[in-house]
């Protein structure tokens, strides 16, 4: 896994996926970023099911980089990343088969800063942030593809004969009842998305006390697939199989940290108040 770094200023040891850094000098920017299209993936599958199911799959990775920092600084984090989502869901059956197909993926990303040499880590604010996320759900009802069908009676012929006596003779009557006289094929129906784009997001690390802290971009992603099949309808006669599949995943990401000094009373947690 490659692993990029820039340093204005002086340099400053980075790393990904690794403890820490022995030391860092003082600077006042510094990054780090992954170019491997696919890091941090999720993927649950639910292939052709006539029952209710429901898998799911989560992984989770991080990126850190290494800064210096003097008394009662702040840090401005910027995370961005590229996240790809991929939902798929279908439905197959016939005579009135129901079901629900679910597919849910997301990407999310928690900002963390630990002292070098231990200590306890602190969240950045505003916490975890939804990166992306999508929730895909295909509901449908089946009635099936009309196959073949053929006019008749069903009953008692003009010579008082019924249905497998010998002898008996079917008359068209004109009229075709589709329930009685025809025969179906499944009918299917699916929806696919595919997605990918990049996101970013600010965090900030106020009053941090003086020392070197490694901060890191934790990533997490998450994927289920679910079906639902609506057992009323096939105890009614309907035939029905689901299928749902759902993929999330981290591509190329980026963290960034400046060394700040915001102006005093400018950071504030405040609720938007509609008048």
């Amino acid at each position: 896994m490659k692993l990029n770094t820039l340093l204005l200023a002086v340099s400053i040891a980075s790393s990904a996926f690794s403890a820490h850094a022995a030391g860092a000098a003082s600077a006042k920017f510094a990054a780090a970023w992954n170019d491997n299209p696919v890091n941090f993936v999720s993927v649950a599958v639910i292939p052709d099911v006539i029952a209710d199911a429901q898998v799911v799959a989560t992984n989770d990775g991080y990126l850190i980089t290494t800064i210096k920092v003097p008394q009662d600084k702040e840090l401005l984090v910027g995370v961005s990343a590229e996240i790809g989502l991929t939902t798929d869901t279908s439905l197959k059956g016939k005579d009135g088969g129901a079901a629900k197909a679910i597919a849910d993926g997301s990407a999310w990303v928690l900002l963390t800063a630990t002292p070098v040499g231990g200590g306890d880590s602190v969240n950045a604010a505003p916490g975890a942030v939804m990166l992306s996320k999508r929730i895909q759900e295909l509901n449908a009802t089946l009635g099936g593809v009309l196959d073949t069908c053929t006019d008749s009676t069903g009953g008692m012929d003009e010579n008082g004969l019924m249905p497998g006596d010998e002898g008996y003779v079917d008359t068209p009557d004109g009229t075709i009842d589709a329930a009685l006289e025809c025969t179906t094929t499944d009918e299917q129906i699916g929806l696919m998305q595919d997605t990918l784009a990049s996101h970013h997001f600010n965090f900030i690390l106020p009053n941090m006390d003086a020392g070197n802290y490694e901060i890191r971009a934790h990533f997490m992603t998450r994927a289920s697939a679910e079906v639902d099949i609506d057992e009323v309808s096939v105890a009614e006669g309907g035939t029905i199989s689901g299928s749902s599949y759902a993929k999330a995943f981290v591509g190329k990401h980026m963290v960034t940290v400046q060394q700040v000094r915001a102006v005093k009373g400018s950071l504030a947690d405040v609720d938007i108040v509609d008048n």
